[in-house]
């Protein structure tokens, strides 16, 4: 079975493989006087591996678009999806981070260009009309200029509807095959046919078209709709299952995630996303559930994910001070738990937090709001 505890084990892998590739793979985003990292096995630093890694666990974007399409076809299918429900919960999970973090950033980590690097100076805005822009712009989710790895959000909200036009569309389809070709077509169009539209000179004003850069160049989201497929066809429970049988599964699925990340690294990169995202979900499920201490502590993570990928590019990049403390050790796995730390902490703390005026909320309306009573327009 796949259930709802493995969906949050995988994405607490992801969020992990996120903090690691953005705290690893940009030397040129390291903190201040931070000398790069060290390793007690020398060719890890020195001949590259570190670089290979850090960069090729951006997998975890394909994770993420895979887990999202499993489960929307798992509510669509229930007749629990909401399209107007699903793009208000995802703003409002936005907002939470936003209303909380912005104000902070402009307050305490304002730096001036003339002193910093522009990595920790884009709060500072010293134009009103530019800052009333910036801020509206980014709280829309139109713009990602305060926190760059915000860029998903867009990118996640286009994918939702596109994702339930795929479930309509292939309702009556009963073939995987078929279905899971749709995907493959997709992925062509997004990468190579659409990207390149605008390079033909008729059609050289869809470059800056609202529709056309937001809901046909959604490059890298065909394992969104190939979660829809597996969802639909019950694949990962059979994949999952014959797998299973074997003895020492959770070897076979540890060494089969290492196995997707060499591909990956060394020989078909980003060009079959799909099937390395399949496969690593497959082989990380089989592991989590041979070692059920992991799989709790990574549904833990798991939990907190979304609130996770918002708040942690602010510590280890825009927040000078946090920044420092991140990049404090020039260990990689040290300083990742630092991260890990700061980003869970304050994630659990922003729930707690919402929670609070969530409670409060009933006693807030007493003073904002009229009785019922006296909520009828007055008469002229």
């Amino acid at each position: 079975m796949f259930t709802r505890e493995d969906t949050k084990a995988v994405k607490g892998m992801a969020v992990i493989m996120m903090l690691l590739h953005h705290l690893g793979a940009f030397s040129d985003r390291y903190a201040l006087d931070f000398q790069g990292f060290h390793s007690f096995w020398k060719p890890f630093t020195e001949d590259g591996y570190l670089g290979v890694l850090t960069a090729n666990v951006r997998l975890c974007v394909a994770l993420f678009y895979f887990t999202g399409g499993y489960g929307l076809y798992k509510r669509w299918s229930n007749g629990k999806f909401s399209l107007t429900k699903s793009v208000a919960g995802l703003y409002q999970s936005y907002w939470k981070v936003f209303v909380i973090f912005i104000p902070i950033a402009f307050i305490f980590f304002r730096k001036e260009p003339d002193t910093m690097p522009n990595l920790y100076t884009r709060y500072w805005i010293a134009d009103g009309k530019a800052f009333l822009v910036s801020v509206l712009s980014n709280f829309l989710g139109i713009s990602d200029s305060l926190n760059s790895e915000w860029w998903f959000f867009a990118s996640y909200l286009c994918v939702l509807p596109m994702g339930l036009l795929f479930c309509m569309a292939t309702k009556k389809s009963r073939s995987f095959t078929l279905d899971i070709f749709l995907v493959f077509v997709i992925d062509m169009l997004v990468r190579d046919v659409f990207a390149g539209l605008p390079r033909i000179e008729a059609l050289s004003g869809l470059g800056s078209n609202f529709y056309y850069t937001h809901f046909l160049r959604m490059a890298g989201t065909s394992p969104f709709f190939a979660g829809i497929v597996f969802a639909k066809h019950q694949k990962l429970e059979t994949w999952k299952s014959y797998l299973y049988q074997f003895r020492f599964s959770g070897v076979l699925g540890f060494i089969g995630c290492l196995g997707v990340l060499f591909v990956r690294s060394f020989i078909l990169g980003e060009l079959i996303e799909i099937i390395h995202a399949v496969s690593f979900v497959i082989f990380l499920s089989l592991f989590f559930d041979s070692l059920k201490p992991a799989k709790k502590l990574f549904s833990f993570i798991g939990k907190y994910s979304t609130d996770m990928w918002l708040v942690h590019t602010f510590f280890c990049y825009y927040f000078c001070e946090t920044a420092k403390l991140v990049y404090s050790t020039r260990s990689l796995w040290i300083d990742l738990l630092i991260l890990t730390a700061f980003s869970l902490g304050s994630s659990i703390l922003l729930e707690l937090f919402w929670k609070g005026i969530s409670l409060l909320m009933p006693k807030l309306k007493k003073y904002l709001l009229r009785p019922a009573t006296e909520q009828s327009a007055p008469h002229l």
